[in-house]
């Protein structure tokens, strides 16, 4: 590898807080110190940094591509980057921001199996040549406008207990498409780099990922038998959650023992995404309204905070339902309460079914856990900006992770 020459001025962004210091305790800091009234992220860099090694300690033969639609923070970018990481991206304008934080382009993938041709033209002006595809068409399109393209084709399977599956819009039939694809890829004298498949997001259907990597391998097998001797790449996707360490566990089990039949000569890769900035992202909101209604002698509170699903609830739409916590805990009883986002449109519901303590305009509401496919959706409607991003992190893993890229950098300059 190349050295990196970091630059580590590029995280003075960064605020660094004592040791001592919670989560909740840099909040209220904030907060006090800014007479804050705007909702704001606080993004712990220690969750990426411990996201990171814990993936090389549970899953060392995969090497995670971030997937920078899940939420392409700059700062999140930096890090990972600092920490000699690869990316998955989807589009011109994603290569671009990776391009610019210093990625080079052999560690990117450009994983979108339907293109726009400029961004095909893109891919090729800067040297990112990995690439996958799921028909002929894309394969004729990038033969015109990329011809040394490396293809990766992306198969159709879903796990069958996903949040959100894919294989209706992505990915070609694994019993009547890929080989036929294989024929035309041969036909057209196009480079097949290897195979992928994504279970869907998240994925909670473990042995899935057992059974895929199986069939790419297979699949591999078939395609050097066909004269694709460059073929030796499989990618696994993403999906993996970054909340629940138990269910990760179960994925590394299942994705560590199909690895034992894989030739060591075959590139393992993925493309996590929430995986990394789940944890990573709290979100704090402001209650600016209160009112407490009464139906058949119950009575519900009602908050009306400072975001919404036009901002970081989104997912809401999606049935995701969070409950907050509040900043204050005065640990008195809960009440039914219905959670109000800032917009004038009827639907703006954050939740409808939370069970949360009496509190107060002025006081602030905190979600967990928000880091995946929040920020990157956020909208400007009706007038409210989406909310800031404050990159936090303690002094004593402020230390080790710069130890950590001087590390790096040395045995860069040493390969």
């Amino acid at each position: 590898m190349e050295k990196t020459n970091l630059d580590i001025n590029i995280f003075n962004n960064i605020t660094i807080y004592d040791d001592n210091l919670s989560d909740f305790d840099i909040i209220r800091s904030i907060i006090e110190k800014n007479d804050q009234e705007d909702a704001f992220y606080i993004l712990n860099i220690e969750e990426i940094i411990k996201q990171h090694k814990k993936w090389f300690a549970m899953i060392p033969r995969v090497f995670p591509h971030y997937a920078i639609k899940c939420n392409p923070d700059d700062t999140v970018i930096r890090v990972l980057t600092a920490l000699n990481g690869k990316f998955d991206c989807a589009t011109k304008q994603e290569i671009k921001q990776v391009l610019e934080a210093g990625v080079k382009n052999d560690r990117i993938i450009f994983a979108n199996p339907n293109k726009l041709p400029s961004h095909i033209k893109y891919a090729k002006k800067v040297g990112v040549s990995t690439m996958t595809i799921d028909n002929a068409a894309e394969v004729l399109k990038i033969k015109e406008l990329y011809p040394d393209a490396k293809l990766v084709i992306r198969l159709a399977i879903d796990g069958e207990s996903s949040g959100m599956k894919f294989s209706e819009k992505f990915g070609c039939k694994p019993t009547t498409d890929v080989v036929k694809l294989m024929n035309y890829i041969k036909k057209h004298n196009m480079y097949l780099r290897g195979f992928s498949f994504h279970l869907g997001s998240p994925c909670y259907d473990t042995d899935a990922y057992y059974h895929a990597i199986k069939l790419c391998n297979k699949f591999i097998e078939t395609a050097r038998g066909m004269g694709f001797d460059e073929a030796n790449l499989i990618d696994i996707g993403g999906g993996m959650t970054g909340e629940d360490h138990d269910l990760f566990k179960k994925v590394a089990k299942s994705v560590n023992a199909a690895l034992i039949d894989v030739d060591p000569s075959i590139e393992i890769i993925s493309e996590p995404g929430r995986y990394y900035v789940e944890t990573a992202f709290t979100l704090a909101t402001y209650i600016h309204s209160k009112k407490i209604k009464e139906d058949n002698g119950k009575l519900t509170r009602h908050y009306y905070i400072n975001d919404g699903i036009f901002g970081s609830f989104i997912d809401k739409l999606y049935g995701v339902e969070r409950t907050p916590l509040p900043l204050l805990k005065t640990n008195e009883k809960k009440y039914k309460s219905v959670v109000w986002g800032q917009t004038c449109d009827s639907s703006d519901c954050v939740t409808s079914e939370a069970m949360i303590e009496d509190l107060a305009i002025g006081q602030w509401m905190i979600w967990k856990d928000v880091g995946s496919y929040t920020v990157c959706l956020a909208s400007n409607f009706n007038g409210f900006l989406p909310s800031v991003v404050l990159p936090i992190i303690r002094k004593s893993a402020m230390k080790s992770f710069l130890e950590d890229v001087k590390t790096l950098q040395g045995k860069n300059t040493e390969s």
